[in-house]
Parts: structure tokens; C-alpha cells; sequence
């Protein structure tokens, strides 16, 4: 089978959804399938790794006035906004010749800094997993004032019509009923769309910590970014928890605020300082302070049978509250009190036996077959439609 995975950009440090396109891809190309990943913007080592593997890597050109990893004054965000626009409309001609190529399926990611055009750029069978909110809000997050909008700007619903008619032919993968709900009540006319959590493998052995004698150890993974909910986590640590570590691993605009605190800072782990740092921790905290489609880090921690504190408002399908985990308010009091909560070792168990059980849904062979007889129905739609 010939997949081509279409994902904005693949730039160190990588995020969720890029890390998630890499291990799809390199599991793929693994089975025997030819795979190629075909992007705006990529760090040499990320290319260099996938090609390692047996994954074609094609990085076209892109017009845009800075890339997703810097920040661009007002009139150049601006220009970025309005040519995501158009290119929902009309593909870049360099992306429309390699979509025109003979694939068996494209299989498109976050495609915001590419443009939703593409998606009718292809006579291939197209399948969109949905990692972010970029198909009805160009942040990518329906955050507005640092608070979910109640209701979407009259622009994003503007752009909302012309991605909706982007997606019309493809079929979408949502990894939840409520995020599926979330895209609608933005406006966005959802076709043919399938259930399916992400999937994901990890290292880590579920023997956890949870009785051991020594601190009990708190960790968040993630980027250090104000939406990640760090500077609540920090606030909410102050000075510590007697018999308790926090670790911090991730980077991002708050490393310095991380490296003043009194935590353990272990910067960007690779994958193998990940499974070290999660086979080292008795729980995770999570605290983002806006949605999440799917939370990664609440997967990997969830894998490794771990207890997961994240918020009611970020709600990652990963953590069932009071089964796998603790969903609590954003407020550094409450994030306080839920990790007070698991400094008991009898709920740590409790919960990280909630994790586990939870795991066995993630499993990224099991989410290939899946995604693999999404592939197959849209295949056969494109045939009918022929």
C-alpha cells in the first residue's frame, strides 16, 4: 500500500501530533507498506531518523512569511491567516504535484500552515485524523481571552464553510464522541468520520512504583507553554509536598520560570529519556488550561500505569476521572489537592490499575488495524464515486 502522511510541519521539539506521525509512518513502513510523509517544514535529525527507517520524507515549499515555530509580528500573522485562507481554496501548485501522484490513500494531520485545500487536491481516498482544532480555528484551540468561546468569531465561521467543503469527500478520524460534537458545534459539516483512539507504543514496563519507599514522584511531559497549564502547576507546587518530587520535562517559552523553581527540570526528553522519566514516576499531572483532542503525554502515562491528574477542561480521553486518574479545576489549589490526593499510595495503585486496563486501547498495532479498515471503507467509497 502507498501512503502519503500530509502534516504541516515536523520541527523540533515535536508536538503530539508529529510525534504520533512518526510512529504511524515508521510502523507502517516496518509492515512492508511504502510510506512517505510529505510536510512544509522538517528538522534535519526528524528526516534523518524517518528516512533511517524506510520513510520517504518530502518537505515542499511553503508560502508563508515565517514558520510555525517563531512568531511573526501583527501585519505578517495576519498575511499567515489570509494565506491559510486562500489555501484552503487553492492548493500550492509544488503540494498539488506530489498529492497528483498515484497514492492509495493520503492520510492528512494538522494541515492549517499547508492549507485545507488539499484535502481536494488528490484523486486518492483521503483520511484526516484530527489532532487539533485547526479545521475551525486557525489557533488551533477555540481559546479566546484564555477561555473556551462560547460561540466561534464570525471570521473562523467564515472559514469554517470553506474547510467544510475542504473535507467533504474525506473521511475523518476523531479520537472521541465529544471532540467529534466540538468540531460541529464550531460550524464544521462533519462527513463520514470514525471513532478511533490514537494509538501509541512505549517502552516502559507497567510495573509502577506505586508503594515503593522514596518520594513520590510527579511528572508532566509536555511543552512549557502558558495553555500547558504551567504556570499553575508551578504555583500550585510553591516550595514542594514533604515526600514528593516534581519533574519537569519539555521546553518552550517558560523554561526559565521552570529552571527558577524548585522542581527537577530535565529539559526535551528524546523517546528514550521519556520511557526513563515515566518508568521513574509515580504519577503524572497535566494541567492544561484549554481543550485537548487527545493529550499524548495522558496516553504514554496511561501505558505506563500511571495515575494521570489533568482538568475538567482539558479532559483527555486517557483520563477517566476516578477510574485512571483525577480531573480537577484549573486553579493551583485544586491541582494541590489532587496531588495531595495521590500521595496516598493505596489510591496510586487504585488508579494506575484503572490506567492499565485503560492501556490495552492503545496499543498502536491494534489502532493500525483500525485506521488500516478506515483506509479500506474510503477506498471503497472513492471506487463508487468513480
Amino acid at each position: 500500500m502507498k501512503v502519503a502522511h500530509v502534516i504541516g510541519s515536523l520541527l523540533e521539539p515535536l508536538g503530539g501530533a508529529e510525534q504520533y506521525v512518526v510512529e504511524v509512518a515508521r510502523a507502517q513502513a516496518a509492515a512492508g507498506h511504502e510510506v512517505t510523509v510529505v510536510t512544509g517544514w522538517a528538522s534535519d535529525p526528524v528526516v534523518a531518523r524517518l528516512r533511517a527507517d524506510g520513510v520517504a520524507v518530502e518537505v515542499t515549499p511553503v508560502r508563508r512569511p515565517y514558520p510555525p515555530d517563531r512568531r511573526g509580528s501583527r501585519p505578517a500573522a495576519l498575511l499567515f491567516h489570509a494565506l491559510d485562507l486562500l489555501d484552503s481554496i487553492r492548493t500550492p501548485r509544488a503540494l498539488r504535484r506530489v498529492l497528483a501522484r498515484d497514492w492509495d490513500v493520503v492520510h492528512a494531520h494538522p494541515v492549517a500552515r499547508l492549507g485545507a485545500g488539499l484535502l481536494r487536491s488528490t484523486a486518492a481516498p483521503v483520511v484526516v485524523t484530527v489532532h487539533d482544532y485547526s479545521l475551525v480555528d486557525t489557533r488551533s484551540s477555540l481559546l479566546r481571552g484564555g477561555v473556551v468561546a462560547a460561540r466561534p468569531p464570525l471570521v473562523q465561521r467564515l472559514r469554517t464553510r470553506v474547510t467544510s467543503r475542504a473535507v467533504e469527500r474525506a473521511r475523518l478520524i476523531f479520537p472521541s464522541e465529544q471532540l467529534r460534537e466540538r468540531h460541529r458545534a464550531w460550524g464544521l459539516r462533519v462527513p463520514a468520520s470514525d471513532i478511533v483512539p490514537h494509538g501509541w507504543r512505549i517502552g516502559v514496563t507497567q510495573s509502577r512504583r506505586g508503594t515503593d519507599t522514596g518520594p513520590v514522584v510527579f511528572l508532566f511531559l509536555g511543552k512549557l507553554l502558558p495553555t500547558k497549564g504551567v504556570p499553575q502547576l508551578l504555583e500550585a507546587w510553591g516550595d514542594g509536598i514533604p515526600g514528593a518530587e516534581l519533574w519537569i520535562a519539555g521546553a518552550g517559552p517558560l523554561d526559565a520560570a521552570v529552571a527558577a523553581a524548585p522542581v527537577r527540570a530535565l529539559g526535551w526528553l528524546d523517546a528514550t529519556g521519556r520511557d526513563t522519566a515515566l518508568a521513574a514516576a509515580s504519577a503524572m499531572v497535566l494541567p492544561s488550561t484549554g481543550p485537548e483532542i487527545f493529550l499524548l503525554a495522558a496516553a504514554e502515562g496511561a501505558l505506563a500505569g500511571l495515575p494521570v491528574i489533568s482538568t475538567t477542561v482539558s479532559a483527555p480521553p486517557a483520563v477517566r476521572d476516578g477510574v485512571s486518574g483525577i480531573l480537577t479545576g484549573t486553579d493551583p489549589a485544586a491541582l494541590r489537592a489532587a496531588m495531595l490526593r495521590l500521595m496516598d499510595p493505596a489510591e496510586r495503585a487504585r488508579l494506575g490499575e484503572g490506567a492499565r486496563e485503560f492501556a490495552a486501547e492503545l496499543d498502536l498495532d491494534r489502532h493500525l488495524e483500525r485506521v488500516h479498515a478506515v483506509y479500506a471503507d474510503a477506498g471503497a467509497r472513492a471506487e463508487v464515486r468513480r
